[in-house]
This record gives structure tokens, C-alpha cells and sequence, in this order.
């Protein structure tokens, strides 16, 4: 018995993968993975479908977007800062209003972000002071 004898139900791909069976059949919808063998209810996947949810997961867990693994998937060529995830700090200025910038961004002008949080708030107050 080869590995691709191995059937799955999409029951089985949610419990080995922690995929939901709506993600699993909108992965299908997209092209990202190949619609399962069979139809219907009958339908039933190969370890191949299983691998690649487990690279999916990989690379998302790695902060590539869908559209990034898509493309990657496809073979085409995708670089790291395509699909690095940043980090934000956030500044609540006032309910509602907040000021986001990304980490290095905040490393790099600690001082200057400070200053601008500041005058901001400062802004905000004298609003609610003028009504």
C-alpha cells in the first residue's frame, strides 16, 4: 500500500490538522489544496491533502498570508519580508482614538513618538474642555 492509499474523510484532515471543515473546503474553493476524491458526502482526501494543511499551517504560523502560501504553493518565488508580520505598539490617545506604529519605527524614534502621543492627548483634552 502506497501513502496515497491512505483516505481521509474530511472529518479525520479537521482532527489531524485543527483546520475547521469550513477553512479545509474554502482551501479546495481557492485552489490551495485539490478537491478531494469522490463526491459529496463520499469525498475523501490522501495524505497529500493532509501534507500540504500541515505546510499551510506551517507557513502561516511563520506569518505568511494566504495569498503569499497560494503563490508559494504554486512554485513561485516569495520572499520573507513579503510575508514577515509587524509589530505594533498602540497609544490610546482618547476613547476610541489611538495612535499605531510599528516597532521599529518606535525603537528608532522613541523620542519623537513620545512627543507626538503627548500633543496629541494634549489636543484631545483641550477639545473636551472647549464644548
Amino acid at each position: 500500500m502506497c501513502m496515497e492509499d491512505i483516505k481521509y474523510t474530511i472529518d479525520d484532515l479537521c482532527e489531524l490538522t485543527g483546520y475547521s471543515r469550513r477553512t479545509i473546503r474554502y482551501y479546495v474553493q481557492e485552489g490551495i489544496i485539490e478537491p478531494p476524491a469522490g463526491r459529496g458526502r463520499g469525498g475523501f482526501y490522501y495524505d497529500s491533502h493532509l501534507n500540504k494543511l500541515f505546510q499551510i499551517k506551517s507557513l502561516q504560523e511563520k506569518g505568511m498570508g494566504l495569498m503569499a502560501i497560494a503563490k508559494y504553493l504554486e512554485g513561485g518565488e516569495v520572499r520573507e519580508e513579503n510575508y514577515s508580520r509587524d509589530i505594533w505598539i498602540r497609544y490610546e490617545i482618547a476613547p476610541g482614538l489611538e495612535i499605531s506604529v510599528r516597532r521599529d519605527i518606535e525603537e528608532a524614534e522613541g523620542k519623537k513618538i513620545s512627543e507626538i502621543v503627548r500633543i496629541a492627548k494634549s489636543v484631545m483634552r483641550e477639545g473636551k474642555t472647549d464644548e
